[in-house]
């Protein structure tokens, strides 16, 4: 029988997303592996259509039984904690890896250390293949969407007049945690600055709990801009497929757009590393400072010259 993989992460979607090009890499090492995930229930919606799956478990739906019935030969646990180790160990893996850290040996019995340096994220994780001799298949993180994702967001774009070949940016200016907010209205200045000098069309995205924050950042700017609906993350996905742009923080909406191979540029706080989260790629830009002094001038030269530089000058 084919050997059945265990790959953990359940911390958030970002870290989620960013663990795609792992999975990837297995299934192309070791064909007809037998690919399991287990992660939050925030997630699962990211990997519903993820070809290389076999299955997902919901940590909320305390799945112990379910992974043991599953025949699990190894684990790959990216959270380093006692709760992921513990869900490693009782997995009945005879291969428990996790990168090392003190205390690991109680879980794992393969502990390769990272290698110094920083890297992106995607790049950090696939050096735990080594031990099983896989090599990567590439950085870029996979989210697959439906037909009807594609209809939704479609439908919103054409609801609201934004043209095939319009200048379409998604704008996130949330986060769950507050610091890596820069100021809304700093942001709805921004927003208006892309309508007046890139024509664009400006989309500002918001989550559960967040509309009143957006919709105060909508009510400051002078410019017409689009609120998306009540997307779920597969019609982001969709819809950021079918844009030019996406600007904000480094959050969850990022990553996605990363998936669909839309260049980003991002507003990143200085407790948080460009060279973790962004990836190695010129179409990725971002600027970096303390975000409660971090000029909107040097943002927007920062994103000026980001956009020169696209193909076409994101024309």
């Amino acid at each position: 029988m084919p050997p059945g993989i265990l790959v953990i992460v359940f911390k958030g979607i970002g870290d989620v997303i960013l663990t795609t090009p792992l999975l990837r890499a297995l299934k192309k090492g070791l064909p007809g592996c037998r690919l399991y995930f287990l992660t939050g229930r925030s997630s699962l919606k990211i990997l519903r259509h993820n070809p290389n799956l076999s299955g997902v478990f919901c940590r909320e739906d305390s799945p112990f039984k379910a992974i043991r019935a599953a025949g699990i030969d190894i684990s790959l646990d990216l959270m380093r904690s006692s709760a992921s180790g513990f869900y490693s160990l009782f997995s009945g893996a005879s291969k428990r890896l996790a990168f090392h850290f003190s205390g690991g040996r109680i879980f794992y019995n393969l502990m390769p250390k990272k290698k110094p340096g920083a890297f992106y994220t995607v790049q950090d994780r696939l050096e735990l293949l080594e031990a099983l001799g896989v090599a990567p298949d590439g950085i870029e993180p996979d989210v697959s969407f439906a037909p009807e994702n594609a209809a939704r967001a479609e439908a919103f774009l054409a609801a609201s007049g934004t043209a095939p070949d319009a200048f379409t940016v998604t704008l996130d200016i949330t986060s769950p945690r507050e610091h890596r907010r820069w100021p809304a209205e700093l942001f709805a200045r921004l927003a208006d600055r892309l309508a007046k000098e890139r024509k664009a069309k400006v989309i500002f995205l918001s989550g559960p709990g967040e509309q009143d924050y957006v919709k105060a950042a909508l009510a400051a700017a002078r410019e017409g801009h689009l609120l998306c609906p009540d997307f779920d993350l597969l019609d982001l996905a969709a819809l950021q497929k079918r844009s030019r742009l996406h600007v904000g923080t480094s959050s969850g909406p990022m990553h996605v757009a990363v998936s669909q191979g839309t260049p980003t540029f991002t507003i990143y706080a200085p407790e948080n590393s460009p060279a973790s989260w962004s990836p190695p790629a010129p179409i990725h830009g971002w600027v970096q400072g303390g975000l409660a002094e971090l000029p909107f001038d040097t943002v927007w030269e920062k994103l000026s010259a980001h956009l020169r530089s696209l193909p076409g000058g994101a024309a």
